[in-house]
């Protein structure tokens, strides 16, 4: 148990890890791009360092709603898949373009692995807003047609399928996936706006049926007949 609590608690930090990862990737790109910009010399050489740096960002972002997810839900073995997958796209991408490997099976599974890392991290930043009990319904949906979207690309992807309506129901999965996107934080606000002001005191047991509070003022409580 002892170390199942370390697990979650190195867990809970990676979020922090992975935002800092994220900002200075981010500040950097930034500064290539002023140098570059001065310099006025864009190669290849600076091309594939902007390139690194923007996916070693992009798989930071993954891979903080994946470490928000384990802190949040509790369910690590699921958010790691997710935090490996980021990794291993991210490795697949820098390794590729920089040993400027040319072999369309790595390419399709870089792809694949890119496209599932960020459907992971998409369906898992959906799943964290607390939303009314009426509305939660729709976080498992999003999930599944994030699911069923990602399979549609990577399906794309190895097959090279240019089916109209093949192309139609993506567009359509694709279309409802960015409705649940925009919806989800929506229902979350208003969760939270419902106007209601919750208060709530913290007492401590003085002696028998004698609480006191923060500001030592005394309680006597008695229960109640909720019958």
């Amino acid at each position: 148990m002892d170390f199942l609590r370390g697990i979650k608690m190195d867990y809970s930090k990676l979020r922090g890890l992975s935002l800092k990862v994220f900002i200075g990737f981010l500040g950097l790109t930034a500064i290539i791009a002023v140098i570059t910009v001065l310099t006025g010399e864009f190669g290849e050489l600076q091309g594939k360092i902007l390139a690194t740096t923007l996916t070693i960002s992009a798989a930071s972002i993954c891979s903080m709603s994946c470490a928000a997810f384990i802190d949040k839900k509790k369910q690590v073995y699921l958010g790691l898949f997710g935090i490996g997958l980021s990794v291993a796209a991210a490795v697949l991408v820098i390794g590729g373009m920089w040993s400027e490997i040319d072999n369309e099976v790595f390419g399709k599974i870089t792809v694949t692995l890119g496209v599932l890392a960020v459907g992971f991290a998409h369906a898992f930043l959906l799943a964290l807003p607390e939303l009314d009990s009426r509305c939660k319904w729709v976080q498992p949906v999003s999930s599944v047609t994030i699911g069923i979207l990602a399979l549609q690309i990577i399906g794309i992807v190895w097959v090279d399928s240019e089916n109209d309506w093949y192309l139609r129901f993506l567009a359509v999965v694709a279309i409802v996936v960015g409705l649940e996107t925009l919806v989800i934080p929506i229902l979350m606000k208003l969760r939270k706006g419902d106007g209601r002001k919750k208060d709530g005191i913290v007492l401590e047991r003085l002696n028998g049926d004698v609480y006191t509070d923060s500001a030592g003022r005394r309680y006597r409580l008695t229960e109640l007949d909720t019958e």
